[in-house]
């Protein structure tokens, strides 16, 4: 009987341990499942952020992006960082699906523009003048592949994405459509404004917003600089002229590149003040009778700008106007005038010197 009893007794203690062994098991297991859970979750939402990192743009600006992308023309919903993207360009409505990995240009303008958001990760290849030497872009856009208006130099390098200027033929544009390129033929502004907005229209079609924040918030500094300096000096400034020889005396008027880059520099374009109308031909005598205080060669050296100079100066007909009495006739950078981007800027830098008769401005600065 006292073996019975004592059987009895350690059989219940034996089932009492299991079952709290069980108990600990079970709430090791739970605890381990939860666990893992958890850190699923956590990795998959992880991972689900960073998905979206690559469709969303503008995560640390993303209201100053909002509100400048509001005031471009074309870009439909401009409420709208993720892909695909929609732009109206010339009454034509393009769906731009995801970011184009491969992009370039057929013109100068587009490639400046295009290299001040972007970087050679993205762009496909270049216009020859992007890599000519002295070219505002040459060393960045060295050792790409370089296209022309040929359409086979093109579809060669695959892109996804080309931008192209006003001029372009439209058969060249319909070959690369047609074949699936995506072509966005835009033209490019001349005022710093304009400038500012053909940047945030390009950085929305490629997928470099932030980009474009960085370059526009440099570009209002200089004009800024610009801009103090001129206000200094307003009593002081000067009628300007831009000249240039092709088998005729050409000038900039009003709404010309040139006539934008010198108002900006804060001098009196005394071509617009005498009725001429964007880049024009004049004749001596009103040359003349214009008798401007500056004069400004934008024809470079190798386009014969420096015969065209020593022209000027020992013409004798010429002699009465005040800067060639003054010798106040310069050879400024033909790059920064006769090109359509920002880089125009650098001209009016140029401007601002010589008006204001300074070496250098104090932390004006090139673009990177």
């Amino acid at each position: 009987m006292k073996y019975l009893k004592l059987l009895s007794i350690s059989l219940l203690m034996f089932i009492f341990a299991i079952a709290c062994q069980a108990g600990e098991d079970n709430r090791i297991v739970y605890d381990e499942n939860t666990s893992d859970v958890y850190l699923e979750t956590i990795e998959e939402g992880d991972k689900e952020d960073h998905e979206g990192d690559d469709d969303h743009e503008g995560h640390d600006h993303e209201g100053e992006i909002i509100d400048a992308l509001s005031n471009i023309q074309g870009i439909v919903d401009p409420n709208n960082l993720l892909w695909p993207r929609k732009v109206i360009i010339n009454d034509n409505e393009i769906s731009i699906m995801e970011r184009p990995e491969k992009v370039l240009t057929i013109s100068l303008g587009h490639d400046e523009i295009l290299f001040g958001i972007s970087n050679t990760d993205q762009i496909a290849g270049t216009t020859s003048f992007a890599q000519d030497d002295g070219s505002n872009i040459q060393i960045k856009s060295e050792g790409l592949p370089i296209v022309t208006t040929d359409p086979e130099t093109i579809i060669a390098l695959s892109p996804n994405l080309v931008f192209a200027d006003p001029y372009a033929s439209i058969e060249l544009i319909d070959t690369l459509e047609d074949i699936g390129i995506t072509v966005v033929q835009t033209s490019l502004d001349n005022s710093s404004e304009g400038r500012k907005n053909d940047i945030w229209l390009m950085s929305y079609i490629t997928g470099n917003l932030e980009n474009a924040l960085v370059l526009n918030e440099e570009i209002d500094r200089k004009v800024k600089i610009l801009n103090d300096l001129a206000a200094e000096n307003i009593d002081n400034t000067k009628n300007v002229m831009t000249l240039s020889w092709w088998d005729a005396y050409w000038t900039a008027g009003s709404g010309s590149t040139e006539d934008a880059i010198i108002q900006l520099a804060g001098g009196e374009n005394v071509s617009a003040l005498n009725g001429v109308e964007s880049n024009n031909t004049i004749e001596k005598e009103l040359l003349i009778s214009m008798n401007p205080e500056i004069i400004l060669i934008t024809q470079s050296v190798s386009w014969g700008g420096q015969d065209f100079y020593d022209q000027l100066m020992t013409d004798e007909s010429l002699s009465s106007i005040e800067a060639i009495k003054n010798k106040e006739v310069y050879m400024v950078n033909s790059n920064w005038w006769s090109t359509l981007s920002y880089w125009n800027i650098k001209g009016s830098e140029e401007l601002s010197k010589i008006l204001w008769n300074l070496d250098e401005i104090e932390d004006f600065g090139d673009f990177e």
